[in-house]
């Protein structure tokens, strides 16, 4: 703890005190934030003097009034590059970029480039909403690299898909406003939003994956360098421009922590060696099929022992050999005691214990690219999603048929189609951009049972859209009749709802 007033007065614009073991930090730069979480690692002060110290002798030029950025250029980055040049390579110190973090938005990105950008695990990310957003005609992205006449093709296709959503956005509008019950005591307005929410949620399935969208994201500048590199390295030109412009605009926050994110040889030639180690066995023509959207692929058999392992191992006091065998002379029912006691007193905002991360479960989803899109977001789990194309067909919602509008809908469905089969001859990446958020693509998740609990009753709740809400029903389903000592646990949403919630 610091005494001496004149370094207190120094530091104190940027601690919220000077005087208590815990305080935050604020208007330094990001960099300097490392730097000095890095000095813990290496120092005997405390970060109020080793930041002291900072300020005194101008070591980052850091100025007298709290700095938002270190200008590029300037003294005080060169100051930053020396330093952690020294820090962050050569001492192999690259956790010191972890302390770094970047908030960046990214407009007018296509949703397929936006799921690229998510795929980061260590990261947060508001993006548009097809639910409370009404899209504009010509809100996607362009694709000037492909010939003329594929070009014409593709724009044609996707203003198609436009112009049909918004032509029938009032007649949905309008039908589920005379079709959907009042609720007592509603206001006008909530109702009002409640209908606008629910015939986004029918028509979003016309927007192409070329749609324009908006994101927030936050991440630390390790996990982004990391990003970046990897778009950098990406097969669709859209995705390496904005990895080159991540790097540069969160540069001008971390200048010199991501000076080293570049194009990676090894990503680039992986997914074209890939695609033709598939090709060259044949299966890279996607068939549709008449299964289940969710198929189980693999599990434990001893999924229960491993968690009741998990829950007793701190509290025992003996080694795993012991403790496991004296597990293995249970029967189920004790076991499933033990389970159901961890999650007697389990709050509605409460996560599973961590113990039942020692067991998981491979799945294979087939679902419609708009509930993709939501369930992509969950990234505690090893995901693996192939190219989206138009192979595995479309999903047209029960109530559009019902309101006799869906000829329009499937006709404009099929135009794309054929725009993308078109181009998936010569442009299969590219290809992509054409496709309606209707149609399915598959993707293979492994994941523990915690965050197996978190995505069922996360995703099957009311206020869900109803595409994903079967997915995590079906999840549920399919898992508990392998291990049917969960069933009763998870907090699953088995209803359905024509209209989820709109808040």
């Amino acid at each position: 703890m610091m005494s001496d007033a004149p370094s207190l007065e120094r530091v104190r614009p940027y601690v919220s005190n000077v005087d208590r073991p815990v305080f935050a930090i604020t208007g330094l730069p990001e960099e300097v934030i490392a730097v000095l979480f890095a000095y813990y690692s290496r120092s005997r002060e405390d970060l109020r003097t080793n930041l002291a110290r900072l300020l005194g002798d101008d070591t980052l030029a850091i100025g007298v009034a709290p700095a938002a950025s270190v200008s590029r250029g300037s003294s005080a980055e060169h100051k930053a590059r020396a330093f952690h040049e020294k820090w962050v390579v050569g001492y192999g110190h690259s956790s010191v970029a972890e302390h770094a973090v970047v908030h960046l938005a990214v407009e007018n990105v296509s949703i397929v480039a936006s799921k690229v950008i998510e795929d980061l695990r260590l990261g947060s990310y508001t993006e548009k909403s097809t639910r409370y957003v009404v899209f504009d005609t010509g809100s996607f992205a362009d694709l000037p690299s492909l010939p003329h006449a594929l070009r014409d093709a593709y724009r044609d296709a996707c203003e198609n898909l436009f112009r049909t959503y918004l032509e029938l956005f009032p007649i949905v509008q309008r039908r589920l406003d005379e079709t959907i019950p009042a609720d007592l005591g509603q206001a006008t307005r909530a109702r009002e939003a409640m209908v606008r929410a629910h015939t986004c949620d029918l028509l979003r399935g016309l927007l192409p994956a070329s749609t324009r969208t908006n994101l927030g994201i936050t991440a630390n500048a390790r996990a982004l360098a990391m990003l970046v590199s990897k778009m950098m390295s990406w097969p669709l030109e859209e995705v390496r421009l904005l990895g080159q412009q991540m790097r540069e605009e969160a540069r001008r926050v971390t200048p010199t922590l991501l000076r080293h994110a570049a194009e990676n040889e090894h990503r680039m030639a992986m997914h074209a060696h890939l695609r033709e180690v598939a090709a060259s066995i044949g299966v890279t023509s996607p068939r549709a099929r008449a299964e289940s959207a969710v198929r189980l692929v693999r599990s434990d058999d001893d999924a229960l022992e491993r968690v009741v392992l998990g829950l007793l191992y701190e509290s025992s006091g003996v080694d795993v050999q012991e403790l496991a065998a004296v597990i293995s002379t249970l029967s189920q029912g004790d076991k499933r005691a033990i389970v159901e006691a961890s999650l007697a007193k389990r709050g509605s905002h409460d996560p599973a214990p961590r113990a039942f991360e020692g067991s998981s479960v491979t799945v294979e989803l087939t679902l419609d690219y708009g509930a993709y899109r939501d369930l992509q977001r969950h990234r505690m789990l090893t995901p693996a999603t192939q190219v989206l194309g138009c192979g595995l067909g479309a999903e047209v919602p029960e109530e559009i048929e019902q309101m006799g509008v869906g000829d329009r809908y499937r006709a404009a469905l099929a135009r794309a189609e054929d725009t993308w089969r078109r181009l998936s001859e010569s442009a299969p990446w590219e290809a992509q951009y054409v496709v309606p958020l209707a149609y399915r693509v598959r993707t293979l998740w492994t994941l523990n049972l915690r965050e197996l609990f978190h995505v069922v009753e996360l995703r099957s709740g009311r206020q869900g859209h109803a595409s994903y809400r079967r997915i995590a029903q079906q999840l549920h389903k399919v898992v508990t009749e392998q291990h049917p000592w969960l069933a009763g646990l998870m907090r699953v949403d088995m209803n359905e709802y024509r209209v989820a919630r709109s808040g």
